[in-house]
C-alpha cells in the first residue's frame, strides 16, 4: 500500500490530465471504471497534493461530463446501427432502451441521479439511449451535469477520506489481516461453488 501511495505521489502533478484522458476513454465504452478513477483522484488529492484538490476535482468532473457527451453523440449519430456493433451490443439492446425510456417518463431527472451511481455499463447505456432517443442536447447537459455534480463529489470525497486516513486503515489491515484473508477465501470458495453448480445445471438442461 505504501509503495503504491509513494508511486502515485511521485506522479501526482500529472494525475489531472492522465485521469482526464482515461475518463474520455471510458466514454467510448472502453472498460475503465469511472468510479475507480474518481476514488483514485480523491486519494491522490488528500495524500499527495492537498493544495490542488479543487484543481484536480475540476479536471475529473469535466472528464466525467465530456465522457457522457461522447457517449450521447455516439448514440445520436449512429442510432439503431449500434445494435449491430459488437463493441456496444452488450449495453445497447431494445429491451434496455425500452426500460430506460420508461424510467425517463416516470422519474425524469431522478433517472440520471440514480444511474450516475451505477456501474459503467448501465451508465453508458443511459447516455447512449439519450442520444438514440434524440433527447435535446441542452436537456441532456442540464440533467447529467447536475447528477454528475452529486455523484462525482460523493465518490471523490470517499477517495479523499480514504487517502486522508489510509495509515489508520493500513494499520487495521495489518492487525486483522488473517481475518480479512480468511473472509476473502471463503467468498472465493462460495463463488466458485455457485458458478460450478450453475454450469452443471446448464449442462443438464441442455441435454
Amino acid at each position: 500500500m505504501e509503495e503504491i501511495i509513494t508511486f502515485a505521489c511521485n506522479h501526482a502533478h500529472q494525475s489531472h490530465w492522465i485521469i482526464f484522458c482515461l475518463l474520455l476513454l471510458a466514454g467510448l465504452n472502453i472498460p475503465i471504471s469511472e468510479d475507480a478513477l474518481l476514488i483514485a483522484g480523491g486519494v491522490i488529492a488528500s495524500t499527495c497534493i492537498p493544495n490542488e484538490t479543487i484543481f484536480l476535482f475540476s479536471w475529473l468532473y469535466c472528464g466525467c461530463i465530456l465522457a457522457a457527451w461522447e457517449t450521447y453523440w455516439i448514440g445520436r449519430l449512429f442510432g439503431p446501427k449500434l445494435y449491430d456493433i459488437k463493441w456496444f451490443e452488450r449495453i445497447v439492446t431494445p429491451q434496455r432502451i425500452k426500460k430506460l425510456n420508461a424510467y425517463y417518463e416516470k422519474f425524469g431527472i431522478l433517472t440520471f441521479m440514480v444511474i450516475r451511481f451505477c456501474p459503467g455499463g448501465v451508465r453508458n447505456a443511459l447516455f447512449l439511449t439519450s442520444g438514440l432517443c434524440k433527447m435535446p442536447f441542452w436537456k441532456f447537459i442540464l440533467r447529467d451535469g447536475f447528477s454528475a455534480s452529486i455523484s462525482a463529489t460523493l465518490i471523490f470525497s470517499l477517495g479523499y477520506y480514504f487517502g486522508a486516513n489510509y495509515q489508520i486503515i493500513v494499520q487495521h489491515m495489518h492487525t486483522y489481516g488473517h481475518i480479512v484473508l480468511a473472509v476473502i477465501l471463503v467468498i472465493i470458495l462460495i463463488g466458485s461453488l455457485y458458478f460450478w453448480r450453475r454450469s452443471k445445471a446448464n449442462k443438464n438442461t441442455s441435454i
